[in-house]
């Protein structure tokens, strides 16, 4: 689907409330391909008149950098992003205005608790080599998928010192969904991936759980995001499913790649916004080539965020 003409129909959305969000994990620096995601899920809400908020996910502990949550916001802020504060939620933003995923473990808890009740999820003792070594090879999708070894296991039968992940039972059927800008998809969750995990050996909440905690809590009603996430929507929409909730509308962004055609990462500060700054170029410049790579403008040329929009919203 072309991403300028998807943009200008969101003004049709604003029938209905809108409410988007940019979760970025404090794990490193922004490269440009998170950059991309945040400019094009503020100018989808922007366009919808709806409310923008912007989440830290946080919740993989280990993974965190220190400096780097300052850093985002440092960043979102030279570039002309803003964001808002969320009325009517049991989420309370901190001092800036953002929602720190950390903050909420209580809802974490009682979405688990609520699967767990409903016989949704099940301990499991398995290791990634142990998964591996008894499926042998990945699927067509690149997955080892689990194959069940633990669901009919009871937590009494493990002893106190085996470390253990939860695991949500995969619906086995077909689901499907539109998605904004890749059309219309389906997969059989159990095939793909097997039961995902959504608690995990040190006791933090696995991302998939979370974030739809995070997204029904807030009232998300889309989520743009980065199109290598796709493959995973499916089983976060059967967890909505399963914690009584509809699922959002999906936006999966077209990646950014490198000039080999590699997906940026952090950990190599590939494109880093931060190495952009520091070598001059101004945020006008940043949000023009993004939008120019992105199909957005005709011609590539520094342009603002808020003028970027007055583009579309005419």
């Amino acid at each position: 689907m072309h991403l300028k003409y998807q943009l200008m129909q969101a003004a049709s959305l604003s029938n209905g409330q809108v409410r988007g969000r940019y979760a970025p994990s404090p794990s490193g620096v922004q490269h440009l391909g998170n950059i991309q995601t945040a400019i094009v899920a503020w100018l989808q809400v922007r366009l919808a008149g709806g409310e923008f908020a912007l989440r830290m996910d946080d919740i993989d502990t280990p993974r965190v950098k220190e400096g780097s949550a300052d850093q985002i916001l440092d960043d979102l802020h030279w570039l002309g992003l803003d964001w808002d504060v969320i009325e009517g939620i049991d989420y309370v933003p901190d001092a800036e205005n953002v929602y720190i995923e950390s903050h909420y473990l209580s809802y974490y808890t009682a979405a688990f608790e609520r699967l767990k009740g409903s016989g949704l999820v099940y301990p499991c003792a398995c290791s990634r080599k142990q998964i591996r070594g008894k499926v042998g090879e990945p699927n067509v999708a690149g997955h080892y998928v689990y194959p069940g070894t633990c669901r009919g296991r009871d937590i009494s039968s493990f002893s106190d010192d085996q470390q253990l992940v939860w695991r949500y039972r995969a619906p086995d059927e077909i689901i499907r969904f539109y998605d904004e800008l890749m059309g219309e998809q389906a997969q059989n969750v159990a095939d793909a991936w097997g039961d995902l995990i959504v608690k995990r050996f040190n006791d933090m909440y696995a991302y998939q759980l979370v974030s739809v905690v995070d997204d029904i809590k807030m009232g998300i009603t889309d989520v743009v995001r980065g199109e290598d996430l796709l493959d995973s929507t499916p089983g976060q929409i059967a967890l909505f499913a399963a914690l009584g909730a509809e699922p959002p509308r999906f936006w999966h962004v077209p990646l950014k790649t490198d000039a080999d055609g590699n997906k940026l990462a952090k950990r190599d500060g590939a494109a880093s916004l931060q190495m952009l700054r520091e070598g001059g170029k101004t945020p006008e410049q940043v949000v023009g080539q993004l939008a120019f790579e992105l199909g957005l403008v005709e011609v590539e040329r520094a342009i603002g965020l808020q003028s970027l929009l007055e583009l579309f919203d005419r």
